[in-house]
């Protein structure tokens, strides 16, 4: 883990992306109970669209982790050169 605190920005990332984890899920699963336990094209659209949800606010947070460690990174090269060039 990294040593910096979190945003408010990474703490509502982390809100919605658990909401909308547990809500898909409910609704999906009330879904399929309404259908009868019948696996149909459009259930296995929301699965899919559901699931790829899910990456894409995994990929979201990570993006966001990188990000940070490369604006400190590049903090710490200009620290450096400009001690260099002292």
């Amino acid at each position: 883990m990294s040593d910096s605190k979190m945003n408010v920005f990474e703490i509502v990332l982390l809100v919605v992306g658990l909401g909308a984890a547990v809500l898909g899920f409910q609704l999906i699963n009330t879904a399929y109970k309404a259908e009868s336990s019948q696996l149909s094209w459009l259930m296995i659209i929301a699965i899919f669209s559901w699931l790829t949800l899910l990456v894409m606010f995994i990929l979201l947070s990570l993006m966001v982790d990188v990000s940070k460690k490369e604006l400190k990174e590049i903090r710490m090269m200009i620290y450096l050169l400009s001690k260099k060039k002292k």
